[in-house]
């Protein structure tokens, strides 16, 4: 459904007009002193499907780096811990610059 809001109403209630497009599709066109300004319309699903595949990607790249951390205990000693990420740190890069 399409509906036209003044700029000072789309103002006060930016967060529910984004609700509206999100889950009910609604386009909202903007307006000041009678004149089209801007539109606000759900995103493609496509597009989202595209969104959530990239945040994914995102997610699964900082698990492997998280798991690729050492382990942190309560016996072992910070220096100790801090010199074998620089060294693993140093290893990725050699590896990657050999590439």
């Amino acid at each position: 459904m399409e509906k036209i809001v003044d700029v000072t109403a789309a103002r006060r209630q930016f967060g529910t007009l984004l609700d509206e497009v999100f889950h009910k599709g609604d386009i909202f066109t903007i307006e000041r002193k009678g004149k089209a300004l801007a539109r606000i319309v759900p995103i493609d699903k496509s597009m989202r499907r595209e969104e959530n595949k990239l945040v994914s990607l995102q997610q699964k790249a900082l698990l492997k780096e998280l798991n690729s951390l050492p382990n942190i205990g309560i016996d072992k000693d910070p220096v100790e811990i801090l010199r074998a990420m620089r060294e693993q740190k140093r290893i990725k890069a050699a590896n990657q610059h050999d590439k």
